[in-house]
């Protein structure tokens, strides 16, 4: 653990530009942005991120496993995820069958939820809200207990889904961000990348603090496959 914080300072102290041995899946659920330009889309080239868009309401979807991360972004419909009837379609295995880190965004979020067993209730929450962390971890690095996070959205998760934790809850309570117990799998129904990186943002940090991640767990993975190689 201290390895990852010390990697997380130095990133911070550093100029913003990751490199990773593989784009970032960018599974894109918002229509709305068919040609870009999404909010995670301007993150992602602000932060100098190499990553493919997949419109997932086009049904495009990564044909291999050849990626560092999967981002979710948020969306207003499911059914490129799940059939009328609920039943989930092949497109979820890339999530739970996922051997990289994987972040799911406002819907990405509920999504995330879902698939592990939780479900939906109405719960609309729109700007800037104050969230309270009850659980530490490396995305949270850096970020107060209390800290402020753009939120968007009209539903949320009814309970906490199978075996994942609490990282944090807004002031009315509800769930805002959750980490697999085993797996990095992480959901947060905020915003992160509604931010201002030339400003001291914490929900935008949140998403720093992954992709930071990303790139050591990448680069870790790529001197184990080098000490591999006779």
């Amino acid at each position: 653990m201290g390895r990852i914080i010390l990697v997380f300072l130095a990133a911070f102290m550093s100029v913003m530009c990751f490199s990773l041995s593989h784009p970032i899946a960018l599974l894109q659920n918002d229509s709305d942005y068919s040609n870009g330009n999404s909010y995670i889309e301007q993150a992602l080239k602000k932060l100098g991120v190499d990553y493919v868009v997949y419109r997932t309401f086009l049904g495009e979807f990564p044909k291999n496993r050849e990626y560092s991360a999967l981002v979710i972004s948020g969306g207003n419909s499911m059914t490129a995820y799940f059939t009328n009837s609920g039943k989930a379609r092949d497109s979820v295995k890339l999530i739970t069958e996922a051997d990289v880190p994987v972040l799911g965004i406002c819907m990405g979020f509920q999504l995330i939820g879902r698939i592990y067993g939780s479900s939906l209730i109405v719960s609309e929450e729109r700007g800037w809200r104050k969230l309270k962390i009850v659980k530490d971890d490396v995305l949270l690095t850096g970020i107060p207990d209390e800290f402020f996070a753009w939120e968007n959205h009209l539903f949320t998760l009814k309970s906490l889904p199978k075996n994942f934790e609490l990282l944090a809850v807004n002031d009315s309570g509800s769930i805002q961000m959750i980490k697999h117990k085993s797996k990095y799998v992480y959901g947060v129904q905020f915003h992160p990348e509604k931010g201002d990186s030339e400003r001291f943002n914490h929900g935008y940090m949140v998403l720093l603090n992954f992709l930071t991640l990303v790139e050591y767990l990448d680069e870790k993975k790529c001197s184990l496959t080098l000490k591999q190689v006779p």
